[in-house]
């Protein structure tokens, strides 16, 4: 089986958090997407990632990622996840997935359209207590539907 290699687009905080996280799963960085290619580089060379892609195209079409880590503004996320599966690659997304209901529909189409293909939100809220007891009481119907 061919390694996992993971490609970041964004280069802010969430960007460097998904380094820490791929290096502790052991997941090879082949390279990072910055807003501008100094940013790229930038981060790139903090990190010791060996690529610094000059756009997002040149990110889709190396044969080495497998998975894209899109940690960019919110507004973009739908559209470069839709972009990466396109391409035949897996997706991990910072939330908000998309802008609307609509948007995250068309992903869950076009996902369905890719079955070998990968996709994920990450929610790292989700077993705080305050969200524990939101989802008991959604559940209860205590709230309503």
């Amino acid at each position: 089986m061919r390694e996992l290699g993971a490609a970041i687009a964004g280069t802010g905080f969430m960007g460097w958090v998904h380094v820490e996280a791929l290096r502790r799963l052991g997941v090879p960085i082949v390279g990072v997407l910055g807003s501008s290619p100094a940013k790229g580089r930038e981060m790139a060379s903090r990190y010791g990632i060996s690529k610094a892609y000059g756009s997002y195209s040149e990110l889709l079409d190396d044969t080495d990622v497998r998975v894209v880590h899109v940690v960019t503004p919110n507004r973009l996320h739908c559209h470069m996840a839709s972009q990466a599966l396109t391409a035949g690659k897996h997706v991990m997304c910072e939330k908000p997935l998309a802008m609307d209901a609509r948007e995250s529909t068309r992903l869950l189409e076009l996902l369905a359209q890719h079955p070998r293909l990968a996709a994920g939100v990450n929610y790292n809220v989700r077993f705080y207590p305050l969200c524990l007891e939101a989802r008991q009481r959604v559940r209860s119907g205590v709230i309503g539907d």
